[in-house]
């Protein structure tokens, strides 16, 4: 039963990873044609070129982790062992997924339509300040340490109890006035 699953996400991460590979070679080969061979009169190179470069190698090195982690491997006979990793849960492959389709986006758009679709590859770093913000800078800034852990607790205590002998006075008031 376990042969079963690991060949069935070989094969899924086969055609996944063929999907990406044409992905990526359409969009670098188009860009490369369209934009920087056939209209490269207004294509100003210390422009086009870095950004082209920086898109081609992200997709490029995304897809080439994607296709490392989700690689079957074999045994010496050819019998398949396992079938790779999940390239379809979450994590750093969905990272990557999302790595190659904006950055092929990116190439396409400003192939076919507009160089102000290279504003577009602004969101990967965009996102990435986002998450280092969000999951790393801010937990370490706000995380307390063990001295502001115990003074915190420390103060909590005397408010409970400053709070319980508060109480306690108003009922004692209370029971003053029933009295007389």
């Amino acid at each position: 039963m376990a042969k079963g699953n690991a060949k069935k996400r070989a094969e899924e991460n086969i055609a996944r990873l063929s999907l990406l590979r044409k992905v990526v070679l359409g969009a670098v080969v188009s860009h490369a044609a369209i934009r920087l061979a056939w209209f490269r009169a207004s294509a100003i190179w210390w422009v086009h070129y870095p950004l082209f470069a920086t898109a081609a190698s992200s997709a490029w090195f995304c897809y080439a982790s994607l296709a490392h982690i989700g690689a079957p491997t074999y045994d010496a006979s050819g019998a398949l062992v396992d079938g790779g990793a999940d390239l379809s849960l979450g994590g750093m492959s969905s990272y990557y997924h999302d790595v190659v389709y904006v950055s092929s986006f990116a190439l396409f758009a400003t192939a076919f339509v507009s160089d102000w679709f290279w504003l577009v590859g602004l969101v990967i770093p965009g996102f990435a300040t986002y998450k280092l913000w969000a999951d790393i800078i801010l937990p370490w800034i706000f995380t307390p340490t063990a001295e502001e852990e115990e003074a915190n607790a420390r103060m909590h205590e005397t408010k409970e109890q400053r709070k319980k002998r508060e109480k306690q006075e108003k009922r004692a008031e209370r029971r003053g006035r029933g009295r007389f």
